[in-house]
This record gives C-alpha cells, sequence and structure tokens, in this order.
C-alpha cells in the first residue's frame, strides 16, 4: 500500500507538470479536492453524522487543517510546477518531516534535543542547496527558481497540516477528518479558480486536460491518502515515513523519459543532506 501511495504522490507532480498551459493550476487544484469530497461523502456520511459535535468544536482547527493541506500544501504545489521542474519537487518535499519536529517544537512545545536539531540544519542545508542548484550565490542575489521557493512554502503547509492533526480528538473518524479536509480545500481554492475561470482559457480541452483532470480527481486526494491511512495503522508512522523517499525516485524514474528532465548533481547531494537530516532528527524523536 505504501508503495503505491508513494507512486501515485510522485505521479502527481509528473502530471502538475505536464499540464502546465493546459489546465490553470487552480482549476486542478479545485477539481481534485472538490471530487474527493464528493467521492468519499457517501462512505463517510455516517460517520460524520456521528462525529458532527466533534466536528463542530473543533471546526477552527478543521479549517486550518483544510487550508494548511489541500490547499497551501497541495493546491499552491501546481503553481510551482509552473517554474521548476517534477523531480524538484519530489526531492524538497523529503524534507517534511524535518519541518514537522520544527512546527512542533514551536507550537506544541514538543522536546527537541541536540541530534534533532543536527539533523534539522543538515536538512534545511540540503534544501537551501537544491534551491541554490547547487550555486550559493544565486541566493544572494536572489536569482534562484521562483517555483522551488514555492515549494518550500507548500512543505511548511504540508508539515503545518500534521501539527494541526495532532490536537484534533483521538476519537474523530479518519473518514470524517479526511472528507472534511477536503471539502474545506474545495472551498479555499473557490475563489481563485472563479478568477481563473474569467480570466481566460482555463482548461484547452483535450486528451492531457482530461487524462490530467481525472487522475487528480480519484489518485492523489482519495486513493493514494486512504492507501497511506491504512498503511500507517498497520506499520506504524516511522516505516510508512520511509517510504516518501521514494517520491522523488519514482517523480524521477517517469520525468526525465516522458517529460525531458534531467537529473543533476545538486539533486542528488540536495537529496543526500535531506534524508541523513530527515535520519538523524527521525531516530532521536523516537528516543526522546
Amino acid at each position: 500500500m505504501m508503495l503505491v501511495a508513494a507512486l501515485i504522490f510522485g505521479l502527481n507532480y509528473l502530471v502538475g507538470r505536464w499540464v502546465t498551459g493546459d489546465v490553470q493550476p487552480y482549476v486542478l487544484g479545485f477539481i481534485r479536492w472538490t471530487a474527493g469530497a464528493i467521492i468519499l461523502l457517501p462512505f463517510a456520511w455516517n460517520h460524520i453524522r456521528n462525529d458532527i459535535d466533534l466536528i463542530n468544536s473543533n471546526r477552527k482547527l478543521l479549517g486550518l487543517a483544510g487550508f494548511l493541506m489541500p490547499f497551501m500544501g497541495a493546491g499552491v504545489t501546481y503553481v510551482a510546477l509552473n517554474y521548476t521542474d517534477a523531480v524538484n519537487a519530489g526531492v524538497i518535499q523529503t524534507s517534511m518531516p524535518v519541518m514537522i519536529v520544527l512546527l512542533s517544537w514551536i507550537f506544541l512545545r514538543e522536546r527537541t534535543a541536540g541530534v534533532q536539531w543536527l539533523g534539522l540544519i543538515v536538512a534545511i542545508g540540503g534544501v537551501i542547496y537544491m534551491v541554490a542548484r547547487g550555486n550559493p550565490s544565486t541566493l544572494l542575489t536572489f536569482s534562484f527558481n521562483t517555483g522551488d521557493a514555492i515549494l518550500i512554502f507548500c512543505n511548511l503547509g504540508l508539515a503545518g497540516y500534521a501539527v494541526a492533526v495532532k490536537l484534533l480528538p483521538k476519537n474523530l473518524h479518519p473518514l470524517s477528518l479526511i472528507t472534511v479536509v477536503c471539502a474545506v480545500g474545495a472551498a479555499c481554492h473557490l475563489p481563485f479558480f472563479i478568477y481563473e475561470l474569467f480570466s481566460g482559457q482555463a482548461v484547452i480541452w483535450g486528451v492531457k486536460a482530461l487524462v490530467s483532470l481525472v487522475f487528480v480527481a480519484i489518485f492523489p486526494s482519495v486513493f493514494a491518502i486512504l492507501l497511506w491511512n491504512f498503511a500507517i495503522d498497520r506499520i506504524g508512522p516511522s516505516r510508512a515515513g520511509i517510504y516518501m523517499y521514494l517520491v522523488p525516485v519514482y517523480a524521477a524514474v517517469f520525468a526525465v523519459p516522458f517529460l525531458g528532465e534531467s537529473i543533476g548533481v545538486y539533486h542528488v547531494v540536495g537529496a543526500a543532506l535531506i534524508i541523513a537530516g530527515v535520519t538523524l532528527s527521525g531516530r532521536q524523536a523516537k528516543e526522546v
């Protein structure tokens, strides 16, 4: 299940990059989360009815979660993919665990030990090296890739979502949570979706647009997340997190032949630093 989920997340970057110019980014995001909510609703309806009091009492936190993951973390990624490669997106996403550690320390006051700080520094160094494309002088001249910078912002959204979910009641059913989050995410996309509809040609209809819209509506928004949640329940979050390292691998395997992207030395060095940093912070987190 984790192998398939990681494959879908990797392909999501590929599709987002592939369809650039044919489907506007917020149209892609709105369709993804609206379809996700509609598909999940029949399965989640009874659970939502049972959890309605919990949902109402935690509506602000659920609203924040719906903004952080579907919109800031996932939706804006489609904007970033207009400016950067799918391979870059996959590599930068692997830094999410250390961002979770950092945000948990800031907002949840979770204990952060010395080795964790070392891991944070190493992983962030890897991200900076990636954004600089192996040339630190680009940071000083502010000539780094805009899409890479946006992806860091998106990663903070995904990490913030993980922190927000920690604060929700444990007895809130997973299907209730994901359905509400999808619905909030769709609502956050709505004004930008309307703007794109009226500002020009939002969709150039053809095979590429249809395939992309069907893919994001079914696979990354519903299928991959359900597989991810079921797998975490069976093998635990620590083992599950390791599979995230496959996302850039899958993205590269398909992006190189199908999109003509290339893998540079900075990809390898940046990914190695990020993975080393995540490993250091994760090991110490389990001991604490």
